[in-house]
C-alpha cells in the first residue's frame, strides 16, 4: 500500500514540474535498456519453456509408443509357436561317408545363412512390414532348453513365420525333425510349485559396432561350453538360454562401417557401456545437436594441426597383427545383415543356493566368446544380485513374451555374431550325452504315393435327432478307406502323412521283421481288423491267441456269420483238419491235389523232426503211405492212419486193394513187401514213433483223425470270408500248435493252387497273416510266395530275425532256403527294432538311404518300409504305427457281446462233440480183421 502511495507522489510531482530535455533522454535510454533484457529473458525462458515441453512430449510419446508395443506383443503372444529342432546323430558309416564338410567352422557356418535369410522376416509381405513399422512385429526367440537332463533347441516365432522358419532351416538342415508346439508349457516349466527361479541378463560389454570373438576364431564348438554346465544340473532342474533377436535395418550397417573407418583413423574410441544405458539412451538423440557442435570444433582445431596440403582423413593409426585382425572382424561384422537382441538366462531349482550358483556359472560360459581387442559379453551382476527378485520378475516376464529391450540393454549382432551363439550341434564336435538327438533318422514318404478315394462308413445314430447317420470312419487320427489299408503316418518336417496300401499292390506279399514284445503282434491286427470291416477275405494264424481274440473283439455285426474260429484248445467240439482230405471229383485234379498234399505233408514233418531223423528212407515209406490213404475214393484216410499201414496187415490189404497209381502199388508188391522182417522190425517202430506225440495227445488226435474237415477253405477263400486260427502254444503246447499251423499254411496254399480252375478276374483277393511264421514255413514255402499272387493269395508274415528262416553263412551254391524265397518275392519290406545281424542284411535293401545303424536305432513302434507302389518298390521310408483301441463312434461295450456270439455260432456250426469224434476215431484204430 505504502509502494503505491509513493508511486502516486512521485506520479503527481511529475506532472507539476516540466521535464528537462536530458532526463527525457536519461529516461528513454534506461527503458530501452530494460526493455531489451527483459525480451531476452522472455525469449530464454520461452525456448526453455519449449525445450522442456517437446521434452515431455518426446518423453510422452516414447513411452506411449513403448507401452503399445508391449500391450501389442502380450496380446499377440497368443499367437507364438515354439519349434522344436531336433536333428539326426548322423555318425553312423554311410553318414561320414557322405560328408563334405572338413572342420566345425564350416558346420557352423551353415547357420549363418539360416540367419541371413530370416533377416527378411520383416518385408514377408505388406501386412508383416505394417505390424514391423508400428510394433516391432519381427522377432524371433533363440533358446536352449535345459530339461530332465535334455537339453533341447527351439525356435519360437509367430504363427504367419512358422512356414517360413521351417523353409529355411530345413533348406540347411535336411534330415532336421521340427515339432511345432503352441503352449509355452509343452517346452519347460520354469515355475512349478516348491521351485525357486533366478535370472539373469546378458549384453555386449563395449561399443555394438566391436564384434564379440566368432566361430571363425574359435578352436572349438562354443555350445560346447553351456552344455557343459546345463550337465552338471540336477535332473530335476530347468534352465533356459534365450536370445530374442529382430531384424535391424541396414541403417545400421552404414553407422557401423563409419565407426570401424573412424577407428582406423583414431577417431572412435571403444568405450565401455553402462549398465544402465537401456534407461537413457532412447535420449540421446536429443543431445545430438550438442554433440555434432562438440565433434565439429574438434575437427576444426584438429584441422589446424594438419601437415600443409593434408586433410584430417590422411591419418591412420598404426596397428599391430592382432589389432588388424580385430579391424577386419569389425568390417566383417558391419557388412552382415545386422540383427538387434537380448539374450536371458533363467534357472529354476528346488534349492535357492544352487539356481544362484547355476546362473553365474551359466553366465561364466558366455566368456567364451571374448574378443580383447572387440567386445564380449557381459552380465550387469552388481546390479542383478542387489535387487535380484525384482530382477528375476522382470526377465521372466521378457522371457514369456520374447521380448527385446525391457529393462536391459540391446545389443546389436551380426550373423556371424548370432550363428556362434545360437546354432544346431553336430554329433562330431558336440559330444555332451544330454544333448536330445533324434530318435532315429526321419524319410520323406515316397513322391508316388497313392491318395485312396473311397471312403469306409459307420452308421452311427445322431444324439440330437435320433437319425441314423453315416460317419467316415476314423483309425487315430485317419480316415479309413475301402479297399485299402492304413499302415500308420510318416512325420516329416512337421508335415503328418497318412500312408495307405493299396489293394493291388498287397498281391506282391508283405514281409514285417520285429523282434519280440515290441507290437508286432498288435501291429498285424490293426491290419486285419481294417480288412474284416472292409469286408475282405482272410486267415490269421495266430501261435499266440490274443491276435484272434483281439480281432475278433472288433468283428461288425454284418460279418458275423463270415467267421470261422479254429480253436484246438476247445476239446469239448474239436473241429476236424484233415491233411490228407481230397476234394476234387475230377481224376486228373484228384491225383495232382494227392501229390501235392503228399509232398506237403512230408515237407511238414521235416520241418518239424529235421532231414536227420525224418530221413530220405522214411520220407519215402510216408510218402506212399500217404498217397496209399488218399487212393481211397470212399473212405480216405488221416495222419494217424499213416503208421496204422505198416503195423496192421488187414488194414494195408484193405487200403492197397484201392491203389490205382502204379507206382505207389509197385511199392507196396514189390519193395515192402521184400522188405526183410528183421529190417521191418527196426524201422517200423522208429518210424510209427514219429506220430506218436500226435496220435497219443487226445486233443490233436480229435482234429487229425476227423476224415472230414470241417470247413471248407476254398469256399472259405471264393466266398470272401474269416478264417481265425488260434494255435496258443500255452493251451496245446508247441509241437501240436506248429503242427496245425503247418497243415493250415498248406491247405491254404492248395486251395489258392485251386482256383487254376476259374478265371483270375473272379478270383477274390485273400490275405492270409501268419505271425510267427518261421514255425509255419517249409522249403516248399517258396512256392507260396511265388505263385500264390496269381491265384490272389497276399500273405502278411511276421517275425523276429532272419536267422529264424535261414542259415547266414549259406553258400552260394547251397539250394535257396525260406529266407531267399521270402526277400526274393516280397515287395513289401518292413523292419522295427531289429538286431545288428539283421540290421546288416537290410542295409542292403534299404540302401541307400539307410545305414546299419540307422535300422537298429530305430524308435519304438516305428518302422522302415519299402512299400509296393504299382509293382515296384519304394524307397525305404519311416512309418509311425497307431494305437486306437476303437474305431471312432463305435460303442465297444457291445464288441464283446458279438465276439461271444460268433465264438458259440462258429463252435456250433463246424464242431462236433467229442463223444462223437472218440467213437469214430477209436473204431479206425481198433478195426478187427475179418474172419476171412
Amino acid at each position: 500500500m505504502g509502494n503505491l502511495i509513493n508511486i502516486s507522489s512521485s506520479f503527481a510531482g511529475a506532472l507539476g514540474r516540466r521535464p528537462s530535455t536530458q532526463n527525457i533522454s536519461e529516461n528513454t535510454n534506461t527503458w530501452n535498456e530494460a526493455s531489451l533484457w527483459d525480451v531476452v529473458k522472455e525469449t530464454f525462458f520461452n525456448i526453455l519453456m519449449w525445450v522442456f515441453l517437446g521434452l515431455v512430449i518426446y518423453i510422452l510419446l516414447y513411452i506411449i509408443l513403448k507401452m503399445i508395443r508391449l500391450t501389442f506383443e502380450m496380446y499377440y503372444s497368443k499367437h507364438l509357436r515354439y519349434l522344436k529342432i531336433t536333428l539326426p546323430r548322423a555318425d553312423s558309416k554311410l553318414d561320414k561317408e557322405k560328408e563334405t564338410k572338413k572342420d566345425f567352422k564350416e558346420k557352423l557356418g551353415m547357420m549363418s545363412m539360416f540367419y541371413k535369410a530370416i533377416h527378411k522376416l520383416a518385408e514377408a509381405g505388406l501386412r508383416d512390414t505394417f505390424l514391423n513399422l508400428i510394433f516391432g512385429h519381427s522377432k524371433i526367440s533363440l533358446e536352449l532348453v535345459y530339461d530332465k537332463w535334455e537339453v533341447s533347441f527351439f525356435i519360437t516365432t509367430y504363427e504367419t513365420y512358422v512356414n517360413l522358419v521351417m523353409q529355411h532351416l530345413t533348406s540347411v538342415y535336411n534330415n532336421a525333425e521340427i515339432i511345432v508346439y503352441k503352449n509355452t508349457k509343452d517346452i519347460v516349466n520354469l515355475k512349478e510349485k516348491w521351485y525357486f527361479l533366478r535370472a539373469a541378463s546378458l549384453g555386449k560389454e563395449k561399443d555394438d559396432y566391436f564384434p564379440i570373438k566368432t566361430y571363425k576364431y574359435l578352436e572349438d564348438d562354443p555350445i560346447n561350453n553351456f552344455t557343459n554346465v546345463f550337465g552338471w544340473l540336477n535332473k530335476n532342474d530347468k534352465a533356459v538360454f534365450q536370445m530374442v533377436i529382430k531384424p535391424e535395418s541396414s541403417s545400421y550397417n552404414e553407422k557401423a562401417k563409419e565407426a570401424a573407418s573412424k577407428v582406423a583413423k583414431w577417431k572412435y574410441k571403444n568405450s565401455k557401456k553402462s549398465s544402465i544405458e537401456f534407461l537413457w539412451k532412447p535420449f540421446w538423440i536429443l543431445f545430438n545437436p550438442v554433440r555434432v557442435l562438440f565433434e565439429w570444433s574438434d575437427a576444426a582445431i584438429k584441422d589446424q594441426n594438419n601437415a600443409p596440403g593434408a586433410s584430417e582423413w590422411d591419418s591412420y593409426k598404426i596397428f599391430n597383427q592382432a589389432e588388424t585382425e580385430s579391424q577386419k572382424l569389425m568390417w566383417e561384422a558391419a557388412s552382415q545383415p545386422i540383427f538387434e537382441s537380448s539374450i536371458r538366462i533363467l534357472v529354476s531349482s528346488k534349492d535357492e543356493k544352487k539356481s544362484e550358483e547355476w546362473i553365474h556359472a551359466i553366465v561364466a560360459a558366455a566368456s567364451i566368446f571374448t574378443d580383447e581387442y572387440n567386445n564380449a559379453l557381459d552380465n550387469p551382476q552388481i546390479i542383478e544380485d542387489a535387487i535380484s527378485k525384482t530382477i528375476t520378475k522382470i526377465r521372466y516376464f521378457a522371457y514369456k513374451y520374447k521380448l527385446v529391450w525391457f529393462f536391459q540393454n540391446i545389443s546389436y549382432f551380426s550373423t556371424d555374431e548370432v550363428t556362434t551363439i545360437f546354432h544346431m550341434p553336430d554329433v562330431n564336435y558336440n559330444r555332451s550325452p544330454i544333448i536330445k538327438w533324434l530318435d532315429y533318422k526321419k524319410l520323406p514318404v515316397p513322391h508316388n504315393l497313392k491318395i485312396p478315394k473311397n471312403p469306409t462308413y459307420l452308421e452311427k445314430k445322431n444324439p440330437k435327432t435320433w437319425k441314423i447317420e453315416k460317419v467316415h470312419m476314423k483309425l487315430g487320427w485317419f480316415p479309413v478307406y475301402s479297399d485299402w489299408v492304413l499302415l500308420g503316418w510318416n512325420e516329416y518336417r512337421n508335415k503328418k502323412t497318412p500312408v495307405y496300401f493299396d489293394k493291388k499292390d498287397r498281391g506282391r506279399h508283405q514281409y514285417v521283421l520285429w523282434k519280440s514284445g515290441w507290437g508286432k503282434s498288435v501291429y498285424i491286427w490293426y491290419l486285419a481288423r481294417q480288412d474284416l470291416r472292409n469286408g475282405e477275405g482272410l486267415c490269421v494264424i495266430d501261435p499266440h491267441g490274443d491276435l484272434v481274440e483281439d480281432v475278433l473283439a472288433y468283428t461288425p455285426k454284418e460279418r458275423a456269420k463270415d467267421i470261422t474260429i479254429f480253436d484246438p484248445a476247445d476239446t469239448e467240439r474239436p473241429m476236424g483238419l484233415n491233411m490228407l482230405e481230397v476234394l476234387s471229383t475230377d481224376p486228373e485234379v484228384r491225383k495232382r491235389e494227392m501229390d501235392r498234399a503228399a509232398m506237403d505233408a512230408t515237407e511238414i514233418f521235416i520241418k518239424i523232426f529235421g532231414d536227420e531223423i525224418f530221413g530220405p528212407r522214411i520220407q519215402h515209406y510216408f510218402r506212399n503211405g500217404c498217397l496209399t490213404l488218399m487212393e481211397d475214393e470212399e473212405d480216405g484216410g488221416t495222419l494217424i492212419d499213416v503208421p496204422r499201414l505198416f503195423v496192421d496187415d488187414a488194414f494195408m490189404k484193405y487200403k492197397t486193394s484201392k491203389i490205382k497209381n502204379p507206382v505207389v502199388k509197385s511199392f507196396w508188391d514189390h519193395e515192402y513187401a521184400n522188405t526183410w522182417d528183421r529190417e521191418k522190425q527196426e524201422m517200423i517202430p522208429y518210424f510209427s514213433s514219429k506220430f506218436g506225440p500226435f496220435i497219443t495227445n487226445t486233443t490233436i488226435r480229435n482234429i487229425i483223425g476227423q476224415p472230414k474237415s470241417a470247413f471248407n477253405i476254398r469256399e472259405i477263400m471264393d466266398n470272401k470270408k474269416v478264417l481265425l486260427v488260434n494255435l496258443s502254444k500255452g493251451k496245446i503246447w508247441a509241437l501240436n500248435a506248429q503242427l496245425l499251423g503247418l497243415i493250415f499254411v498248406s491247405k491254404i496254399n492248395m486251395a489258392a493252387m485251386a482256383r487254376a480252375d476259374m478265371p483270375e478276374n473272379q478270383r477274390k483277393d485273400f490275405y492270409m497273416y501268419v505271425d510267427e511264421f518261421q514255425n509255419f514255413a517249409t522249403e516248399t514255402f517258396g512256392e507260396i510266395l511265388s505263385e500264390a499272387r496269381k491265384y490272389h493269395l497276399a500273405l502278411i508274415m511276421a517275425h523276429q530275425f532272419i536267422a529264424q528262416i535261414g542259415w547266414n553263412g549259406a553258400k552260394k551254391w547251397d539250394k535257396p532256403s525260406i529266407k531267399d524265397a521270402v526277400f526274393g518275392n516280397a515287395w513289401t519290406i518292413q523292419s522295427f527294432k531289429v538286431g545288428a545281424d539283421d540290421a546288416e542284411y537290410l542295409e542292403k535293401e534299404y540302401a541307400p538311404v539307410l545305414s546299419q545303424q540307422d535300422i537298429i536305432w530305430v524308435a519304438n513302434y516305428t518302422t522302415y518300409v519299402k512299400l509296393n507302389i504299382d509293382n515296384a518298390s519304394s524307397r525305404a521310408f519311416d512309418i509311425k504305427t497307431i494305437w486306437d483301441q476303437s474305431y471312432e463312434y463305435e460303442l465297444a461295450k457291445n464288441w464283446m457281446k458279438i465276439a461271444d456270439i460268433v465264438r458259440e455260432y462258429s463252435r456250433k456250426k463246424y464242431g462236433r462233440k467229442k463223444k462223437y469224434v472218440d467213437m469214430e476215431i477209436e473204431a479206425r484204430l481198433w478195426i478187427a480183421p475179418s474172419e476171412d
